[in-house]
Parts: structure tokens; sequence; C-alpha cells
């Protein structure tokens, strides 16, 4: 029985011990912070969701979320230290995604072009053919077609702010005060009017309005996810322009600062965003703005980029200005598909995470030292994903196997020609031959295999694979162990040719399994 396994023990030892190493190499992987003083992605105590976007609130120095769901609103408390508290269901339907205002156990929302008060018990509508609403925990507005409302709390009774001529697109209130942005498009054949209005309340009933775009939007354009922040006499405006030209689609992030009344135009610029590798970070979605504690703005977003050397995800990065650009760091270092990321205070970030087919559950990030620690605990999903990653990579490795045609092909062509011309030699195994034909394999392997050494190899390889000189030393001692593998499992009725085919075989498998997973 020994004698039939003896050929494959070593090249089976190899693969085994090739497996263990990148699968090591790439647990490391998976447990690497984002960024130094950030832990990696936690799950929250939390029941799976839909597909749904959840609502934020800040309460009692904590996080509340709103999560709606087919006939229920789920909400619960997410603390600093990313722990879920007071898990709470109301029996109502909200349509997701939309806004909606909530205090206790109060919501006013849309439904069906309805707008709804929920006061606990029992529903009223408050007006009819609704086409959107905005709030804040202080103020109500909503628009219709082409009028904008508001809705007083005391009385739950609504009285109208503004009529336009054109059609209401959205409306956009400040977090803190009652001042809003009103989205107007006019629509004709190729083409759409776009016009965003600055509306600053001065009193019950009168207005204070400035324009802020008014610009031709093409039929393949979208400019929609308005935000401001005001800041004295100076307003900040962001919005993203979406695209889609020649079945490409592109989202772009905008932004203009403004000083009320000084009678100068508005230019808006292209917010860009660059890693901390100096990579320009492309197509940002789901995008949440605010400013820290040294009131400076930062941007939270989602986007798909390298989330290691060879693996790519949708993560969530955070965003300062520096100069002309965006200095933006990972936040997340979860495998899928991340979106609609939220601060916690300043040191923490939640975020939704696709956990399957339409399942979503939360995770978070945090800079508390507790956290950090508890996010390098390795998990199931660490060793599922890390040896996931291993298999993927030994099968790129045979795109390399196919690529061993052309140092083959010349070893091959010789036999043949010497077979042809003089078909005793071959049949007498005669050394000279012999020798020639595995110089030949091992000399333009190791001219052909030289290219594959390059940037994308020293790039994607492990550290102890990508070293001075290793395009010269790997080959060189694979070709000895695949001669040291042929002398311990070659046969006894095997030919000279037999060993140095079989030689052939095994020296092509170990460099594909060593160096075939990073050359493409």
């Amino acid at each position: 029985m020994m004698k039939k396994i003896k050929p494959f023990v070593i090249p089976l030892l190899f693969f085994l011990v090739v497996f263990i190493a990148l699968t090591f190499e790439n647990l490391k992987t998976e447990l690497k912070l984002p960024i130094e003083g950030w832990s990696r992605s936690l799950p929250l105590q939390t029941e799976k969701i839909g597909e749904v976007k959840p609502v934020f609130q800040e309460q009692n120095g904590m996080k509340r979320v709103y999560v709606p769901k087919e006939n229920e609103v789920l909400s619960f408390h997410v603390t600093d230290q990313l722990e879920v508290k007071d898990k709470q269901t109301t029996p109502l339907s909200i349509p997701s995604p939309q806004d909606f205002w909530v205090q206790g156990d109060q919501y006013v929302f849309v439904r069906d072009q309805q707008l709804i008060h929920y006061d606990g018990k029992k529903e009223k509508v408050l007006d009819e053919d609704v086409r959107g609403m905005d709030s804040n925990p202080n103020n109500i507005i909503y628009f219709k077609e082409k009028e904008i409302l508001s809705v007083d709390k005391s009385s739950w009774s609504v009285r109208s702010i503004k009529k336009v001529t054109e059609q209401i697109y959205s409306i956009v209130l400040n977090d803190t005060s009652d001042s809003f942005l009103s989205v107007v498009k006019s629509a004709n054949q190729t083409s759409k009017q776009l016009k965003v209005t600055y509306h600053q309340t001065e009193s019950q009933s009168v207005l204070r309005e400035h324009i802020i775009l008014d610009k031709e939007e093409q039929i393949n354009e979208n400019h929609f996810g308005f935000y401001f922040i005001e800041n004295g006499n100076d307003l900040t405006v962001y919005y993203t322009l979406f695209s889609n030209s020649s079945g490409g689609k592109s989202y772009k992030i905008f932004q203009g600062t403004n000083q009320l009344n000084a009678g100068r135009e508005w230019n808006f610029s292209i917010m860009t965003f660059i890693d901390n590798h100096g990579i320009k970070l492309e197509n940002p979605k789901f995008i949440q703005y605010g400013i820290d504690n040294n009131g400076q703005a930062k941007v939270l977003f989602t986007t798909r980029a390298l989330k290691s050397n060879d693996k790519e995800a949708v993560n969530v990065y955070e965003a300062r200005a520096d100069g002309v650009v965006w200095k933006t760091e990972l936040r997340s270092t979860t495998n899928d598909q991340s979106l609609h990321p939220y601060w916690v205070g300043e040191d923490s970030v939640i975020w939704v995470n696709l956990v399957g087919y339409k399942e979503y559950t939360f995770s978070g990030a945090s800079k508390n030292p507790e956290i950090i620690e508890k996010s390098l605990k390795i998990t199931k999903v660490d060793l599922k994903e890390a040896v996931s990653a291993t298999v993927l990579s030994l099968f790129q490795g045979l795109i390399f196997a196919m690529s061993s045609v052309y140092w083959i092909a010349p070893a091959v062509l010789f036999a043949l020609v010497i077979y042809i011309v003089k078909i005793k030699l071959m049949e007498d195994e005669d050394k000279r031959i012999l020798y020639t034909i595995l110089a030949l394999f091992l000399g333009v392997q190791f001219i052909f295999i030289q290219k594959f050494f390059n940037t994308h190899y020293y790039m994607f390889a492990p550290d102890f694979l990508a070293f001075t000189g290793s395009s010269f030393v790997i080959p060189v001692v694979l070709a000895l162990l695949s001669g040291a593998a042929v002398w311990y499992g070659r046969k006894q009725d095997w030919s000279k040719l037999t060993a140095i085919c079989y030689f052939a075989v095994l020296n092509t498998f170990f460099l594909s399994l060593v160096v075939g997973p990073y050359m493409f």
C-alpha cells in the first residue's frame, strides 16, 4: 500500500503546508484593524432585518435607532460601547426608505400619499396627496406637488408655508433650525430645469429665500441627497450628482460655501476622497454629513474599494477635509456590503451590513480600547473567510499552471525531433538527450518566470514570498524540492523519461501553489 501512494506523499504534504501557511496569512489579513486606533467590525446584538432605511435619533446621550419592518417598527438604543439596550417594537407599518418623525411613542410619516400621525394607539390622517416629508426634533415639514407645509405638534394641525409654480422634488430640513432647502424641477423633452432654494424662517409666515442652484439637468442625470450646514451667515451645501452615460453609472459629491446676502454666485466643486494609500475612492453612496468636536466638517460614506491586497468590498469610510481633498480612513472590515452609516458619538460608528440574500443586520466599530481588543478575537466567520480566500487563491494558481506550456513546449518539441530523427537515442534513454530535455525545461522556465515576478506579485504576495531575489531563489528551491520528491517517490519500474515527466508535473504543481496565486 505504501509503495502505491509513495509518489504522492511529498506533493500532498507540500499542499497541506502551503494551504495552512496561506490560510494563516489570510487569517492575519482578516484580523487586521481598518486603521490604527479603530476596532474591526463587530456585529450588534440585534435581529436580522430587510432592506430598509433606519432612522437615527439622539436621546439621553445615546443613539436611538428606529427600523421599519413589515408590520412593526423595531427600536433600540446603541451606546458608545456598541451595546444594544432597551429594545422595543411598535405595531406600526411605515414604508421604507423614507424619513419619519418620532418622539416617544408618537410618529409622523407618509404612507400611500397620506401624512399620518400615530399617537401610540391609533392613526390619524393629517393631509392627503403628500409627496414627502422631512423633520428634526422640533419641526415637521412636508410637501405636495406644488406646496410646502408644516405640522403644528401642539394641535396636530397643518399650515401652508410656501406655494410654487414648479413641481417640488424634495425638501431638506436643517438638523437644528427651521431653515430648509426646496428642490424643484420643471421638465421638457430632453432635460429638466433644476432649482434649489434656501428658505430661512424669520417668522410664522415670512421666509427669506436665496437661490442656491438654478441649472439644467440632463435626462441621464439626477441631483439628490442635498444637505446644508449653517454657521452664522455662512451656508455650506452638499449634494450628490448621479449620471448614467454609455452604460456607466457614477456618483459624485459636490460642495459649495457662500455667505448669505453677500451677492456672490454659488460655486460648487467635486469632493475628492483619497484613502491613506493615496488612492482615489470613486462613487461614494449613503452619505452622512456632520461636524466634529473641533467644528470641522466630516463625512461618512460607503463605496466599493480594496479591503485588503486581494479583496474588494463595499465598506464604510470617514473623511475630513485636508486642503483641496478629503483624507479618508477605513472604518469597517466587513466582507460584503455596508450601507446607511451613522456616528454614535465622536468615537464610534454603526451601519447596516449585508449578511444574506436581502438580509441585513447592524455592525459597528469604535476607538474604545476594550472594543478594539474584543474585535481581535478569532471568530468562525474569520476562519471561514480565511479558508475561502485560500481556496480561491489556489484556484487562481491554475491560470499559472496553464502558462507552463511556454516552458514545457520547447522541451517536448526537442524530444519529438529526436524521436523522429534518432529514435534509438530516445529508446536507449541517452543521458545527453535526457539532460538536454531537463535543461530546456528548467532554463526556459527560469527565463520566462522572471516576467511574472512583477509589481503585481510584490504588491499582493505575503512577505515570506516577496523578498529581494525571490525571482531567483523560489524557482531554484522548488526545483530542488521537486528533485527530492522524484528521488523519494520514484518507482523502480519507471524509466528515466518517466521520472523527468514526473519532475515537470511536480515542479509546475509546486510553482502553481506557491507563486501562482499572486502572479495575476
